[in-house]
């Protein structure tokens, strides 16, 4: 019952059911999932150690607030893991790999065109996640899959909070990521992968603030 309900309240949050003015309550919730409080203020106990959610007295538990900060020192995490593990793995990735990327970055404009916001950035996150699974670390796996659900939160509050509707550009790096790994191009690749993540703000200036901030 507790997996169940840090999964509805993620996915609420991740698609936006929820905004920074949301105070969710333990009642409310068990009333909703038919579930009794227990499993419910586990699961929001759980959220609030994870910095997902807020404990406020006798009132609940709000969504967390992400800064334009928060989001940079996120990047220049992903930066470093991801582009770290092409490096170490990129003469390694078979041609099944390949294929298994190229299918996830079609995925991804096949949503684009649909204009669904949600699932497209589920196919985005896809193809990230199926990249790292290249360096065959599981550890590293886990460890991206959860800076893209943060980043996906605050991408909802930072840039998509007045049109949800809104889509970044095709993600035609990501077809120029799998023509380099083809080509055996290391360098253009990881580049290209670098300025893929940085899809908001640019590798400077998420160096540079997290130096100033250092």
């Amino acid at each position: 019952m507790k997996e169940q309900v840090y999964a509805t309240v993620m996915h609420n949050l991740i698609d936006g059911s929820y905004n920074v003015e949301s105070v969710l309550s333990e009642k409310k919730l068990s009333e909703q999932l038919n579930v009794s409080k227990a499993p419910v203020r586990e699961a929001l106990v759980e959220l609030c150690a994870q910095g997902v959610l807020r404990s406020i007295p006798r009132q609940g538990y709000m969504v967390v607030r992400y800064t334009e900060r928060e989001v940079q020192e996120i990047l220049q995490y992903r930066i470093l893991l991801e582009c770290g593990a092409l490096e170490s793995c990129f003469d390694q990735i078979t041609p099944v790999q390949l294929r298994h990327l190229e299918s996830a970055s079609e995925s991804e404009i096949l949503y684009h065109s649909m204009r669904d916001a949600k699932d497209f950035w589920n196919r985005t996150a896809n193809f990230h996640l199926t990249l790292i699974s290249f360096s065959g670390n599981e550890y590293l796996f886990n460890s991206l899959k959860t800076a893209l659900e943060t980043c996906m939160r605050a991408y909802q509050q930072l840039c998509f909070s007045k049109a949800k509707s809104d889509l970044p550009e095709l993600p035609l790096n990501h077809m120029k990521i799998v023509d380099s790994i083809r080509k055996g191009d290391k360098e253009q690749a990881v580049a290209t992968l670098r300025r893929d993540i940085c899809t908001f703000f640019s590798p400077e200036d998420i160096m540079e603030g997290s130096q100033n901030n250092g």
